[in-house]
């Protein structure tokens, strides 16, 4: 099984120059100072939220940076393909993507979703917040974790919003209380960072 530090590169968009994810997610730091600067000085140039689901630009709320920076790096990777053990642009499975995610704050997550299960604290799904893992299984009544994803925005007690790598459609965002994935969630934590 793929590690968390990989050997090779990070491999950016085809037609694109090499950027690794820790690379992406400092350019969009950068893009949001500037805009927080422009606006402070007189600027009106606010940028319109996104209808887009996969890469919602809502007002954020005080997030702490470094689980905003996780969560940034992981959005970076919207649309890759999914790919068992991957790490990369090229393809990304579910825990390697919260593992390379994390390490952009220098933070070695355990490698497979089971592991990364006991990575911290269990919390309720009422207490859920930006940054917390959400843990699945395989079917309705399983209870041997498979899969796990990123809490990426809590929007209301009906709408959490969780990055992963789905085995069909690549990374992506979905509902948590959508019924497919109330049937197979297991439990959430808030990693120990």
């Amino acid at each position: 099984m793929a590690s968390c530090q990989s050997s090779g590169p990070v491999f950016s968009k085809r037609g694109e120059t090499y950027k690794s994810a820790r690379e992406i997610a400092a350019e969009k730091r950068q893009e949001r100072k500037a805009r927080k600067l422009a606006r402070r000085n007189g600027g009106n140039d606010r940028p319109l939220a996104s209808k887009d689901r996969t890469s919602r630009t809502k007002v954020k709320r005080n997030l702490d940076k470094d689980i905003e920076t996780v969560i940034e790096t992981a959005r970076s990777y919207t649309g890759v393909p999914y790919r068992w053990g991957g790490t990369t642009r090229v393809g990304m499975d579910c825990s390697g993507l919260l593992c390379t995610s994390f390490e952009s704050i220098d933070v070695k997550l355990p490698r497979t979703s089971d592991e990364q299960s006991r990575f911290g604290k269990e919390v309720r799904v009422k207490d859920l917040q930006e940054g917390d893992l959400v843990f699945f299984g395989a079917n309705r009544n399983s209870n041997q974790i498979t899969h796990v994803g990123l809490v990426t925005e809590v929007i209301d007690d009906n709408n959490i919003r969780f990055i992963h790598a789905s085995t069909s459609l690549g990374v992506i965002e979905n509902n948590l209380f959508s019924a497919h994935y109330q049937k197979i969630f297991i439990k959430a934590v808030r990693p120990a960072i």
